[in-house]
């Protein structure tokens, strides 16, 4: 069967930049020691060319890949690190001489301004992209990546509120792997005990009871006889049990639910 006519170049060009975007994300996110399972409250993007095809599904999809709360499109990434320039004496001191000085002293006080075509202007002299080095680091509570003209941008900065859905992601994680390690179906009912969950993550046991399949979540110890586990959060460690409560029907044994969300 002939394909070739129901290709899309421009939608095969934009996915493949939403996966370079992905794994400079996730790359990001391990030099950071940002767990994957950790909301990120944002990840700013600049695109080659600056769009994509279906750009809002994705945006969506990249959002959900790499678990942050908002993507936002920038032209470049001049907001989001500070930059600062070196003249390079060997090549402006003889040509400029008397005018050194002023440049230095311009320099060393950031009044620069950096021109389209990669030049700079410091004390009212222009030079060119090959006369400076231009040192860019990213502003604190951000990392910053780059390839062949994409920009990405992570948030690293952690509230106790994303901490905390974090928190319930990994304890969601865990139950689930009871249940694999039990080898319940896919549609059993549970019962799930977790001690010493910190206060802040009892918002999301709700959540957490829906995707697990739990008819309640109990914040004490697991009794004996029950299928338990500990598990680390960002600062503590809770142990987890589970039993079960109801079998619908006999499916297939759990998989999981919503365990890389």
């Amino acid at each position: 069967v002939e394909t070739a006519a129901f290709r899309d170049p421009r939608l095969e060009t934009a996915m493949a930049t939403v996966r370079r975007a992905v794994e400079l994300a996730r790359t990001l996110r391990g030099q950071a020691g940002l767990r994957v399972r950790q909301p990120l409250a944002r990840l700013w993007l600049a695109l080659p060319g600056g769009d994509l095809a279906e750009r809002d599904a994705l945006l969506a999809l990249l959002r959900d890949e790499v678990n942050v709360k908002v993507v936002e499109l920038i032209g470049d990434e001049s907001t989001l690190v500070d930059r600062r320039v070196k003249p390079l004496l060997p090549k402006i001191g003889k040509k400029l001489g008397a005018q050194v000085p002023a440049i230095m002293a311009a320099a060393r006080a950031d009044e620069v301004e950096f021109l389209a075509d990669g030049s700079v202007r410091l004390a009212g002299v222009t030079l060119a992209a090959d006369e400076v080095e231009i040192l860019a680091t990213p502003r604190p509570g951000t990392a910053v990546a780059h390839d062949d003209g994409l920009v990405v941008v992570i948030d690293t900065r952690l509230t106790p509120e994303l901490r905390a859905e974090g928190d319930a992601r990994e304890v969601q994680r865990a139950i689930q792997d009871l249940r694999r390690e039990a080898e319940l179906n896919l549609d059993d009912r549970i019962t799930a005990w977790v001690d010493g969950l910190p206060v802040g993550v009892h918002v999301f046991l709700d959540s957490v009871a829906r995707e697990t399949l739990a008819d309640a979540v109990l914040l004490e110890a697991p009794p004996e006889g029950v299928s338990s586990a500990a598990v680390d959060l960002d600062n503590v460690r809770v142990t987890i049990g589970l039993r079960v409560t109801s079998t619908p029907g006999a499916g297939a044994p759990a998989t999981g639910r919503g365990l890389d969300a």
